[in-house]
């Protein structure tokens, strides 16, 4: 018998479970373009936007002589030679390399934290290395434990070798954030070009948002923080930017950079523009990707999904401004049904994915590329770059990038994969 970690999409969220089954026995999976049930009174939206295949581009597994079991995130090591660093959910960590050599090591190893850590979304959550890592040696962590049910926000340093190792000893917490629920936690966290670390919530859990928190200002259930852990304000382990949208409202709490997320997952910024992006996970019609601005609502749990086709779970909208998401897909015509991002493609090798923002589903393991036209900003086509075989257990858990800007995706099934130009 073996633990496996599945997104258990019968529940309408990006929600990690822990089974104890056999490791052939994966949960079933819709048939891909069989629509999912909705309720009736609900129309099928019309399609919007085309879409077509992209020729020239595969998908290929990378090289290793290991399985990294259910990765959540990888992100870059400064100065660090080119290694880059795996998140695993359950508490490893490992350096790599992606340059074909499948070279690997342990950077950190928090499975003993983890133990008893096992159900929906718990885990590691993400990591994000300081800009200035080469001279201070920090990184961030995020992650959950129990007893209290909490997200937890750390700092940690490296050892100053060539090939640093991480220094357990050395965690300092920043943030406790509790979590009444054991899903929608979100999670990812990355640097911004502006030095600050921008936090991703989910709204706690359960069906629409039962506690509202998404929509409520005082708690940072359902929200982007963005916090300087350069300096310090007041007894606080980290300080409020100053330009953070809400730091004059004292009905709102001053970390809060956007709200109205139910279930983020895959921040990025435009290595060009700096523009930060981030996918929602929806409920039951609708998944969405964002643009994330300063100060702005992106309307859960009020909605859910694009404003004209909306599906509201409560009554509150009439008086809030919210920001449409840049585009959605729906369940309804069997598109997907667990959003996964995403990055802005600014790589050199794959010149007709320029601009175009690459993201997945995770349940269907189709990977689409958005155009987006550079003038307007608005979304103009969307491109196939794979649709998986039945027979493969692709199950993409994020999209994100190389050392080079060449995209990676992570899988459920323990391999990575990049996008590469079909030689053939």
């Amino acid at each position: 018998m073996k633990i496996f970690l599945s997104h258990r999409c019968w529940l309408p969220a990006l929600t990690l479970v822990a089974f104890f089954t056999p490791a052939s026995s994966y949960p079933a999976i819709p048939e891909i373009g069989s629509p999912l049930p909705v309720p009736a009174v609900q129309e099928i939206p019309p399609l919007e936007l085309p879409e077509e295949p992209m020729a020239g581009i595969v998908l290929r597994k990378l090289a290793f002589d290991r399985e990294f079991d259910s990765p959540v995130m990888l992100t870059s090591m400064p100065d660090a030679g080119g290694e880059q660093v795996i998140a695993m959910q359950r508490g490893e960590f490992c350096a790599v390399r992606l340059d074909g050599s499948g070279q690997w090591r342990p950077f950190l190893d928090f499975r003993e934290k983890m133990k008893g850590v096992v159900l929906f979304e718990e885990g590691v959550h993400g990591i994000a290395f300081h800009p200035r890592f080469s001279e201070n040696r920090l990184f961030y962590l995020s992650y959950s434990q129990n007893d209290p049910r909490r997200t937890v926000i750390s700092e940690m340093r490296a050892s100053k070798d060539s090939t640093p190792d991480s220094l357990p000893e050395t965690e300092r917490v920043l943030m406790e954030i509790p979590q009444p629920l054991a899903d929608h936690w979100g999670g990812h966290i990355a640097f911004g070009p502006d030095g600050c670390l921008y936090i991703a919530l989910g709204d706690g859990g359960l069906r629409d948002d039962p506690y509202r928190l998404a929509q409520n200002p005082w708690v940072l259930h359902g929200k982007i923080l963005r916090i300087d852990v350069n300096g310090r304000s007041g007894k606080l382990p980290y300080a409020i930017p100053e330009d953070n949208p809400f730091t004059k409202a004292q009905t709102v709490r001053p970390e809060i950079f956007a709200l109205g997320f139910r279930n983020p997952w895959g921040l990025s910024f435009d290595a060009r523009s700096g523009q930060l992006w981030c996918a929602d996970v929806g409920q039951d019609l609708w998944e969405e990707i964002n643009r994330v601005e300063s100060g702005a609502n992106y309307g859960w749990s009020d909605r859910d999904g694009p404003a004209k086709s909306a599906f509201h779970a409560h009554n509150y909208l009439p008086n809030t401004t919210t920001t449409d998401p840049v585009h959605a897909y729906t369940r309804m015509r069997g598109e997907g049904i667990c959003i996964v991002g995403g990055l802005l493609y600014r790589g050199q090798k794959l010149p007709q994915l320029d601009g175009a923002f690459v993201f997945a589903d995770w349940g269907y393991g189709t990977v689409w590329a958005l155009g987006i036209d550079p003038a307007s900003g608005l979304p103009v086509r969307r491109s196939v770059l794979h649709r998986k075989d039945p027979e493969h257990k692709f199950n993409p858990t994020l999209v994100t990038a190389d050392v080079d800007g060449e995209p990676v995706l992570l899988s459920q099934d323990g391999a990575l994969y990049r996008l590469e130009k079909d030689d053939d």
